[in-house]
């Protein structure tokens, strides 16, 4: 996907273009005498955006082909409306109070309006996630500024493709690759016959054979996890190790912060940093600059937990040195996750490591 490409399917996506929804789902049992009443009878829709669903009920009225008359921030606002035939739809569960509800049905009355519904007095309606519609809406600019600066064709079409599947609440519906290539991808990065291995956010040592079934040879792999249960795991997962290897593995039990930064703990030429720590990326990055800057390692992160994980975190590592490259790569989800929209992962690559330089 070209930068042109991918810059005009993102404004679509924000746009709430149909063309690119994929369908629609099922709606609540409420909604047929809404579109009812709007498509036959001309009633004017207007939806009481109260509470943090509302922007995710208008993106998804848009599905149903209903576009708004008016969109008013409180119930009070009622009374402003010209008269006319309305409609009206509620985002807030509040709705249910009797003090809501109560001045729900007087501002009604005083303009004649008999209908009402909330569509989340079901489980089928579509909540979008608020945190990240409020971001992207905010950050428009900044989205088109990564896609500029994103590495290749693959990187940009799955950077659109994640957003899309947030956006419209709907699946990931591109290549997503295995997860023993995740954050050692040797399609994305040159390996090092002696490569010396943080691995922040190690659990019970997953992600470690993981390297080792991608790896024959490395210098040092060190594994930073905080969590006892998960430490005592891992430890027992690398004494299943011959012992040439597992000497070349160094456990940190202690959680990563300002003082017990990367820069503090490893004094080793380090030549990857991989991370899976629920959000607290950046964070680990901002105590790494030192290693960073002197080294150059590769950096391999989930980027998925934060919106901002979308344009802080790459730009972060770009500001520290222009010469890594950001590519984007999807990776298969557990079953948990039914959309499988997460283990977005992002790779920093010095241009010196580059697979396939373009």
């Amino acid at each position: 996907m070209s930068i042109e490409e991918s810059i005009e399917k993102f404004n679509k996506i924000m746009d709430n273009d149909l063309s690119i929804t994929h369908g629609v789902y099922e709606p609540p049992n409420n909604i047929p005498i809404l579109r009812y009443k709007h498509f036959k009878e001309n009633y004017k829709v207007i939806v009481i955006d109260d509470s943090k669903l509302g922007k995710s009920c208008i993106r998804w009225l848009k599905t149903e082909g209903i576009i708004p008359y008016k969109i008013l921030s409180s119930i009070n606002e009622i009374k402003n409306l010209p008269n006319d035939k309305y409609f009206v739809v509620l985002t807030n569960d509040s709705h249910k109070t009797v003090s809501y509800n109560k001045l729900l049905l007087k501002e009604m009355k005083n303009k004649n309006i008999e209908y009402s519904l909330c569509p989340y007095d079901y489980e089928k309606i579509v909540k979008h996630d608020y945190n990240y519609i409020n971001y992207l809406e905010k950050n428009k600019k900044n989205i088109e500024t990564m896609l500029n600066l994103l590495y290749d064709d693959e990187s940009r079409e799955t950077y659109v493709e994640y957003i899309r599947s947030i956006m419209n609440y709907d699946f990931y519906r591109l290549t997503q690759h295995p997860t023993w290539n995740k954050y050692f991808d040797s399609n994305v990065f040159l390996k090092l016959e002696n490569e010396c291995v943080v691995n922040c956010g190690s659990s019970n040592g997953d992600t470690l054979f993981y390297f080792l079934e991608n790896y024959e040879k490395f210098y040092k792999y060190f594994a930073l996890e905080s969590d006892e249960k998960r430490v005592l795991e891992c430890r027992c997962n690398i004494n299943l190790l011959p012992l040439n290897i597992s000497s070349k593995i160094s456990i940190i039990d202690s959680e990563i912060n300002s003082s017990n930064s990367i820069d503090n703990l490893i004094n080793e030429e380090v030549t990857i940093i991989n991370m899976d720590v629920e959000g607290m990326e950046l964070d680990i990055i901002k105590g790494a600059i030192k290693t960073i800057k002197k080294y150059k390692p590769v950096i391999s992160c989930c980027a998925y937990h934060l919106p901002s994980d979308l344009y802080e975190l790459p730009m972060f590592i770009k500001n520290i040195s222009d010469d890594y490259e950001i590519i984007y790569r999807k990776y298969a989800s557990t079953t948990r996750n039914r959309f499988t929209n997460a283990e977005l992962v992002m790779y920093a690559v010095p241009k010196n490591r580059l697979k396939n330089p373009v």
